[in-house]
């Protein structure tokens, strides 16, 4: 018998080490969880004072398009960090609807769709943790460029030493190259344990309200099993006691499961807004840098900020996508069921939970954006449509067009 310990550490254990880190797991000791909010708030905040330093000494257009991706970023990172702290309780909430349910007594059938949802979530986790870690480690193999290539393509100098993102912190950048560089390290560690422990959070809270929708389309596709017409119809209402009492099962199954999706919503309503119009921004920047720079370490910087966003937000969108076709498998089920050989009464049932999927919650943004793979593809094309054409005429430099 599993109590809440095994199943926090079996089917949520990424959750709170990574929670941990940030101070974002719910049960963590007060003292440790507002030590590290206060961490990541210092370390980011003097992060995004350095680079907004560099705009304001050395202000350029260029300057300033260099440094918007950066700053985005870490603005991301205060974003996604807070809405769970203001949310704290409303995570809460969500996270222990997942072990509550995992410790409700099922069927079998019911706990194999619970666990075969929980690896799907542990598979989803795993790819993006492996994308997060993937580009922290390849804006982390800057630094070590220039000493490379002077190995390989010597110069009669050594090549100046650069940084992993610009930023001005009023001192010698090459004097005091080592303490400013672990600075940026710390800060790209910090980034990625933060945008991994909020994302994983929705990662398996939405995959758990899958299953919650999938687990009610179970119960009304096979609540009429047992139902017969002509039983119904000349061996009185046992059997159709029976059936309607699954029915109502059924009923209080897929009632929990919308309720699950929107307390999802609700943690995150007005950050999937603002999350999106920053990766936009983003996008758009990092456009207008790829469109005129030559071949370097600032073109192969901008193109790992391009990858990264678009993981992110074909990330996010598969997760809204996820709601949606998890409503329209259990649309599918209740439509598949033998609702036919049922009571009156039971057949009203269906018929009302079928007007009522034909509204089904989705995730949004501020009401305003669905995230679906729709969304993704038209945010792609908008950004694609609109990209910077006129630094395609080639001048001294190499150029790509895009």
């Amino acid at each position: 018998m599993m109590d809440k310990t095994t199943i926090v550490n079996e089917y949520l254990g990424d959750i709170k080490f990574y929670g941990q880190l940030v101070g974002m797991w719910p049960d963590q000791k007060r003292f440790a969880k507002y030590s590290m909010r206060i961490i990541i708030f210092v370390i980011i905040t003097l992060t995004n004072v350095a680079q907004t330093s560099r705009i304001v000494v050395y202000y350029s257009l260029d300057n300033l398009t260099d440094q918007m991706p950066f700053l985005l970023l870490g603005l991301t990172t205060l974003l996604k960090e807070f809405n769970y702290v203001l949310n704290e309780e409303k995570l809460r909430v969500l996270l222990n609807g997942i072990v509550s349910d995992w410790l409700t007594e099922r069927p079998k059938e019911e706990l194999e769709i619970l666990k075969a949802y929980s690896k799907k979530a542990l598979i989803f986790a795993f790819i993006y943790k492996a994308s997060i870690w993937f580009s922290v480690f390849m804006f982390l193999l800057l630094p070590a460029l220039p000493p490379i290539l002077d190995i390989v393509a010597p110069l009669n100098a050594s090549r100046e030493r650069i940084l992993v993102y610009p930023s001005y912190y009023f001192v010698d950048e090459q004097e005091y190259y080592y303490p400013i560089l672990a600075h940026m390290v710390f800060s790209a560690f910090i980034l990625a344990y933060v945008f991994i422990a909020c994302d994983l959070n929705l990662i398996h809270i939405v995959q758990h309200a899958c299953a919650l929708l999938t687990i009610s389309g179970y119960r009304f596709k096979h609540a009429m099993d047992e139902a017969d017409f002509y039983e119904r119809k000349y061996n009185g209402t046992r059997t159709v006691d029976k059936t309607y009492a699954k029915v109502v099962q059924s009923i209080d199954a897929h009632k929990k499961a919308t309720e699950y999706v929107k307390k999802v919503e609700a943690c995150h309503v007005h950050y999937f807004l603002l999350l999106v119009g920053i990766i936009i921004m983003v996008f758009t920047v990092t456009f207008v840098k790829l469109a005129s720079v030559e071949m370097g370490s600032t073109y192969l910087t901008f193109s790992a900020f391009t990858l990264s966003q678009t993981i992110h937000l074909l990330f996010l969108t598969i997760m809204g996508q996820c709601v949606i076709d998890s409503h329209e498998e259990t649309f599918q089920k209740i439509y598949e069921a033998q609702w036919h050989n049922g009571s009156a009464k039971a057949q009203s049932l269906y018929v009302l939970v079928l007007r009522q999927c034909l509204n089904a919650r989705k995730l949004t943004g501020g009401g305003m954006i669905t995230l679906d793979l729709n969304s993704f593809v038209q945010v792609s094309h908008s950004i694609l449509r609109n990209r910077p054409r006129e630094a395609s005429q080639s001048n001294d430099r190499t150029v790509f067009r895009f």
